[in-house]
């Protein structure tokens, strides 16, 4: 099961890139290229220095036809936006989830669900692993960019799920904790 998650963040780190060189993608602002050479990749661990994976921009709006043509709301709400009716089934609720999460924390949770848990009445299973299933297989990698730019997207509204040590304190507030201190 590891050695198929590396081969798969492997693969989607690879054909990420040639994903957007393949098609252009609606985005704010293009991600800038890191020049390196093979002695400092080497030197760094195999990555350039200060590299971190970022999954390349996608479009919202066919995010949101993603989420719907896999049914996904059958499983999570999102307060605002209409979806077939029909049965639902115990998710975690994604209203206002762009605010909470970068788009690399929805990328892996869509590939790779039992990486981070989510405890709470429905999410898991007997075996205590996510009921959510893995879309590695079935969902396209211009399908995951665009469906993650869509959860992204969805900043207002939600409860806030930050914790008590947040309470009363909202996403893009200036308030910074300082975790010897308390709130600053």
């Amino acid at each position: 099961m590891r050695q198929c998650a590396s081969i798969i963040s492997l693969g989607l780190v690879a054909v990420a890139s040639s994903v957007a060189a393949q098609s252009p993608m609606p985005h704010a602002g293009a991600i800038a290229p890191i020049h390196t050479t093979m002695k400092d990749l080497h030197a760094h661990g195999g990555v350039p220095r200060g590299w971190k994976f970022l999954l390349p921009p996608g479009d919202p709006a066919a995010g949101r036809q993603v989420f719907a043509s896999m049914k996904c709301f059958e499983c999570h709400e999102i307060k605002g936006e209409a979806f077939p009716p029909g049965d639902r089934k115990p998710g975690p609720e994604l209203t206002g989830m762009g605010a909470h999460h970068p788009v690399e924390y929805f990328a892996e949770s869509i590939l790779n669900p039992n990486r981070v848990i989510v405890d709470g009445a429905g999410y898991t299973g007997p075996d205590g692993l996510s009921k959510m299933p893995e879309y590695a297989d079935t969902m396209t990698l211009r399908q995951l960019v665009d469906v993650v730019a869509y959860l992204k997207s969805l900043t207002r509204g939600g409860a806030d799920h930050r914790g008590p040590d947040h309470a009363g304190h909202h996403a893009g507030d200036s308030t910074k904790m300082d975790h010897s201190m308390g709130m600053k």
